[in-house]
């Protein structure tokens, strides 16, 4: 019977140090001490993924251009290869 009552003295003990400290936890950062750096931390990073994102979109935009280039020139070698066809045609 002594047991089971210092049993549950030691279970309510445990249960309210529980409970006081998980409310001190739960309040937030101590006096004095601010979440400045962990802002600033997040905004480097959202900065640094945006400028990512757009050095590749940059870098695909030129390899776009590179190609619509080379399509280009071969399209105006095949209209000069026309151009020379039909000129020595209409000569004869």
């Amino acid at each position: 019977m002594l047991a089971a009552q210092t049993l549950r003295s030691a279970v309510r003990v445990q249960s309210r140090t529980f409970a006081v400290s998980a409310r001190i936890a739960s309040e937030g950062m101590p006096a004095g001490h601010s979440n400045d750096g962990f802002k600033k931390r997040e905004q480097a990073q959202e900065a640094n993924y945006v400028r990512q994102a757009e050095k590749e979109k940059l870098a695909n935009l030129r390899k776009s251009i590179e190609a619509s280039k080379a399509h280009l020139a071969e399209l105006e070698k095949s209209h000069n290869e026309l151009e020379k066809s039909i000129g020595k045609d209409s000569k004869q």
